[in-house]
């Protein structure tokens, strides 16, 4: 058992997700740095869906109950050693302190967190209030028991600086344009990736939403549509919402654009306040973009 001495902000057990399930009103969830999760799990020898805690802003104190085998990846936390294996004692206490750069931390444990699926995922899900084992975010006093889902040896080097997204910005996000083009003026992509958007202090598994001085992309009104993670939204006054892995289902707001996959994590990490420059690719660079992400994670470092 491993448990919550302090949880601090917005700690919270998250796997792959929900994928598929957008039409009966779910969003996918999973952790919103995907990458840096399952390079947590990769670490320490975990399956690929085995839960571990995503951390916002600052991470908890944990008391381990029993030896462990543990990692912690994404952004930068002021205590303990990242991206790398590290062997927790019984008895001892891990403390990660506040995060940045970056603002989301993962904590892998070997086995994996062992809370009850809710349909199909241990992930809590910020809109639905479920899962997570708790339906809430971590609190202190929180216990939480470790799975058996490792499948291979903890890696013995650690995970190579090349192989890591950054973690500080500014960021160049890639995106692919639509699906609602027609609801805008013939240059407003063009516009929107010509601008520097500022983020904003409205962060959360839900979405992100940009400041945009000295643009202004008026939409004409659309009917209510799926949406999808990445969707960026532009609002009747002009303004833009990223869509995360939390999402509303649907949505009314016209999409301008969409950020591909492989960039996703580099949202998850933005804090307020960072500067985000679009740039618009095709599909075919999307597909490559992911397809270096997870031949990375196929790689023994």
């Amino acid at each position: 058992m491993i448990e919550v001495v302090d949880a601090r902000r917005w700690t919270t057990v998250q796997d792959r997700g929900r994928p598929g399930l957008e039409r009966f009103g779910i969003p996918p969830g999973g952790a919103a740095d995907w990458f840096a999760a399952a390079v947590a799990n990769r670490i320490v020898g975990n399956r690929e869906d085995a839960a571990l805690l995503e951390c916002t802003a600052a991470g908890p104190t944990l008391r381990f109950d029993t030896d462990a085998v543990i990692a912690v990846t994404g952004g930068h936390a002021a205590g303990g050693t990242s991206w790398q294996q590290v062997r927790m004692a019984s008895g001892s206490s891990l403390a990660v302190g506040a995060i940045a750069p970056g603002l989301r931390t993962y904590i892998a444990i070997r086995g994996g967190i062992d809370v009850p699926l809710v349909l199909g995922s241990r992930s809590f899900c910020q809109r639905g209030t479920f899962g997570g084992g708790f339906g809430r975010p971590l609190q202190r006093g929180d216990r939480l028991a470790v799975a058996r889902l490792g499948e291979h040896q903890p890696l013995a080097a650690p995970w190579p600086e090349s192989h890591r997204l950054p973690v500080r910005g500014p960021w160049e996000v890639r995106i692919i344009a639509g699906p609602q083009q027609d609801a805008f003026v013939e240059d407003a992509l063009q516009r929107l990736t010509a601008t520097a958007c500022r983020v904003t202090p409205e962060i959360d598994r839900m979405g992100l939403r940009l400041a945009t001085p000295g643009l202004r992309l008026q939409p004409r009104e659309i009917v209510t549509v799926p949406m999808t993670a990445g969707a960026i939204q532009v609002t009747p006054s002009g303004g833009l919402i990223v869509l995360h892995v939390d999402h509303q289902s649907t949505g009314g707001y016209p999409a301008i654009a969409t950020v591909i996959n492989a960039d996703l994590p580099l949202l998850a990490q933005a804090r307020p306040g960072d500067t985000v420059r679009f740039r618009s690719v095709d599909h075919a660079e999307a597909t490559r973009a992911h397809r270096r992400l997870t031949g990375w994670l196929e790689l023994d470092p």
